[in-house]
Formats: C-alpha cells, sequence, structure tokens
C-alpha cells in the first residue's frame, strides 16, 4: 500500500460507484501489520477508566487483540452476526452522501491503508486504524448499532435540506445523550465527563 493522499474528488480508479474498494488485506506487509500492533498496544494502554464499557465488549466480541490489521472478512463474520452491520473498505475520505448512505445500511466505510511511521501522531484523512480501532466497537451494541443506522438516514435528509450544519450540532448533544444513558462507564448519568 502506498502513502500517497487518501483524499479524492471523486471515486479513483477501480473504485465502485459507491466508493468501495477491495480491501486487498494480503496486500499489506509486515510493516503495515507492526503499525497496527504499534497503534493498538499504545491506544489500548489508555482505554482503562476512559473508554466506555460497551466500547470494551466490542473489542472483545470483534476480537481485535489479535495481532496485525484485522482482516474484514473475519470482522465482517463477528460484527454482522452481533448487529447486522459490515465494515467496508474505502480508498481514503468519501462525500457525506455516500458516508451516510452507508451508515444508513448498516455498512460503515473504512479506509483500505495504514499511516505511515511519519504519521503516527496526525494524518489527514482516517486510515483503517482510526476507523476500525476508533469507531467499530461501538457497532457491536445494538443500542448504538441502531443509532448510527438512524443517524445515516438524519444525515441523507439533513442533505436534502441543505442542513448538514445543524445535524453536526445535534450528533454532539445526542452522543453525549446516549453516552450518559447506556455506555458511560460506571452506568446511566454517572461520570458525565466519560465519553
Amino acid at each position: 500500500m502506498d502513502s500517497s493522499s487518501h483524499v479524492y474528488d471523486a471515486p479513483p480508479a477501480g473504485a465502485n460507484a459507491d466508493w468501495t474498494v477491495p480491501l486487498n488485506w494480503d496486500a499489506f506487509g509486515a510493516d503495515e501489520h507492526a503499525m497496527w500492533d504499534r497503534l493498538f498496544a499504545r491506544q489500548t494502554a489508555m482505554l482503562p477508566g476512559r473508554a466506555a464499557d460497551a466500547f470494551m465488549r466490542g473489542i472483545d466480541v470483534l476480537k481485535l487483540t489479535r495481532p496485525g490489521i484485522p482482516d474484514y472478512r473475519e470482522l465482517n463474520a463477528r460484527l454482522m452476526a452481533a448487529t447486522g452491520w459490515q465494515i467496508v473498505a474505502v480508498p481514503g475520505l468519501v462525500p457525506d452522501d455516500v458516508f451516510f448512505d452507508h451508515l444508513a445500511n448498516r455498512r460503515f466505510p473504512a479506509g483500505n491503508f495504514i499511516r505511515t511511521p511519519e504519521q503516527l501522531d496526525y494524518l489527514q484523512e482516517p486510515d483503517i486504524f482510526h476507523d476500525v480501532f476508533g469507531h467499530v466497537p461501538m457497532l457491536a451494541d445494538p443500542v448504538f448499532a441502531d443509532y448510527m443506522v438512524a443517524y445515516g438516514k438524519g444525515g441523507l435528509r439533513s442533505l436534502g435540506f441543505g442542513a448538514l450544519d445543524h445535524l453536526a450540532d445535534l450528533r454532539r448533544w445526542d452522543r453525549l445523550k446516549l453516552c450518559r444513558e447506556h455506555f458511560c462507564a460506571g452506568g446511566p448519568k454517572s461520570q458525565p465527563d466519560r465519553i
């Protein structure tokens, strides 16, 4: 996998109309799998006392503790069994309409590349680690999974009204409310600073 920009104005060559591409898991090299493991070790060390119980359960349900970049074929089997969701590989950032359509149909778009050592702490576009480790564990929770479908449908409606900025404001409030009522460490409405 190369380290060029993953920000496009149109689907790149080889991408489908919905911007999906093959993950090409077999093409990831040892250095790329090692980068996943390095990021995973660093991030999981920071989770105790900070991450919601549902996030931690999602890591277990999806078996993300296995070494190397997860193979979407295996990950999708576990995620589909848990909540009917699947991960689809995309080449990088996708347009809002594509993103929300995927969410509305229980598909989470995730990059098919991983950052380089030079991008360890920052990269412009979300890579497979950001997407899979940072977002997908919550999709193993049925309540959150259903919420994300509704969010995808709401995003599509907002685009039709030119009101996407308002949805972003609601997203922040709804996420906080949802977290406080269902997912924060310690149970409902406890420790509201943990999201």
